[in-house]
């Protein structure tokens, strides 16, 4: 087993090897959170996809352990798609599986429409590829400023999950790690999504794309999903039942099942 933990331009990585002696030549998945998360939302994955896939995880600019890493001109969706290329770079991965939640996905269309020979597949869970669709974002700087981040997280809370969805330690360490992101970041990640607007290039994406979504986000409306799904030209897409915009950590286990059954369908 190989793991390690390093600094690659402001950006705290994680790398883990788990696979086997037989499995010869791994080939990488690199995983994207989203605003409000960090490395440990991919926890339920790993026992999944260890076995078969070295697994690269990171804190992205801004947030959790790469919150220092912020910087004026870092907030545009271009500079975000390539400091994925610049990690994998460092790290040695030449071409990757990407998986990226919320404006980790929206990040992961950027980087397909910039780098698509750089990636084996692309998963996008519960994002979209139109900002001006996202819904209910607009009073969270009003919210950070009058009531501060921990009132901000437990609203979050209840638009990511149903309370029987998680368990109580679960919903805990998200709340108070939720509650620990910078409130520029939060903002400046924000305003950026809900200008995006991928819409006139999705069709240009060729590789395999898999679209994860929980029906009951409040922020990305489903009908975002299936308009991918209409417009990427080879896709496959699942709709979860009882989830909202937490699907990523509150179904992780299916989520990377449904992932290696996709990759090997791709072999």
């Amino acid at each position: 087993m190989h793991f390690s933990e390093k600094q690659i331009d402001g950006l705290h990585v994680e790398v883990l090897d788990m696979t086997p002696g037989w499995v010869s030549n791994p080939e990488t998945i690199i995983f994207h959170p989203g605003v409000g998360a960090n490395t440990e939302i991919w926890t339920k994955w790993i026992p999944v996809l260890a076995p078969y896939y070295q697994i690269l995880r990171f804190d992205m600019r801004g947030f959790g352990r790469s919150a220092s890493g912020a910087r004026p001109d870092c907030w545009a969706m271009p500079n975000l798609a390539e400091d994925v290329v610049k990690l994998a770079s460092a790290c040695g991965v030449g071409k990757f599986h990407f998986v990226g939640e919320s404006i980790g996905g929206t990040i992961g269309l950027v980087l397909a429409l910039r780098h698509q020979e750089k990636l084996h597949t692309l998963t996008v869970s519960n994002a979209a590829y139109r900002g001006g669709a996202i819904q209910n974002v607009s009073a969270w700087h009003e919210l950070l400023s009058e009531q501060g981040p921990l009132a901000w997280s437990r609203e979050m809370m209840e638009a990511r999950f149903y309370r029987d969805g998680i368990s109580a330690s679960e919903w805990q360490w998200f709340e108070q790690q939720q509650a620990s992101h910078p409130f520029d970041s939060i903002v400046n990640a924000r305003n950026i999504l809900v200008d995006s607007d991928l819409g006139h290039d999705l069709a240009r994406i060729t590789i395999p794309v898999l679209l994860l979504h929980g029906e009951n986000s409040p922020f990305v409306p489903t009908d975002q999903t299936v308009e991918m799904h209409k417009r990427l030209p080879k896709n496959e897409m699942h709709i979860f039942g009882h989830a909202k915009h937490g699907l990523p950590f509150s179904h992780g286990h299916i989520c990377a099942e449904i992932l290696h059954q996709f990759i090997t369908k791709r072999a």
